[in-house]
């Protein structure tokens, strides 16, 4: 496999590459949704990074240099005595979609160096909302957006 073809032209049907692209999304497709946290070793935040560009996955946040206790001999306080940081990827999947994930990331896991931190969470979404400027389904306060509007016109 040559690096420009990656895992998606190779396994097409079990990987994420399409998930961003699915037509006709409806209201109804906007619930279900499922928030992963992901919670690995700073050190291998670039690791998985390339991992999701690999499988064509683009629906994350990332909050680096988190402080984290795993147990009481594995610190990641970023001191001395505690060397090291961690990072957060916060997910958005389709709840269809969850245990592909989790399979993907186990295997991510997998191929890292024993040791290395990594534990994932898994939250349920009442609603995503992608477009909030454009979603109807919201009403706007329209006294507030008028005193919004003018507060930050002068």
């Amino acid at each position: 496999m040559s690096k420009k073809e990656g895992l998606c032209e190779e396994n097409k049907e079990k990987i994420f590459c399409k998930i961003q692209e699915e037509d006709e999304r409806t209201y109804a497709d906007l619930f279900g949704f499922k928030m992963v946290m992901v919670y690995i070793n700073g050190a291998q935040k670039s690791r998985l990074e390339d991992f999701f560009e690999e499988i064509g996955f683009y629906y994350y946040a990332c909050t680096s240099k988190v402080e984290t206790v795993w147990d009481n001999k594995l610190k990641h306080k970023n001191t001395n005595v505690w060397p090291g940081s961690d990072c957060i990827f916060m997910l958005t999947i389709p709840g269809k979609h969850l245990d592909l994930m989790l399979k993907m990331l186990k295997t991510f896991r997998m191929s890292l160096p024993a040791g290395i931190a990594m534990g994932i969470g898994v939250v349920p979404m009442d609603r995503v909302i992608p477009r909030v400027y454009e979603d109807d389904t919201i009403p706007v306060d329209e006294e507030l957006l008028k005193v919004l509007k003018e507060k930050y016109v002068k």
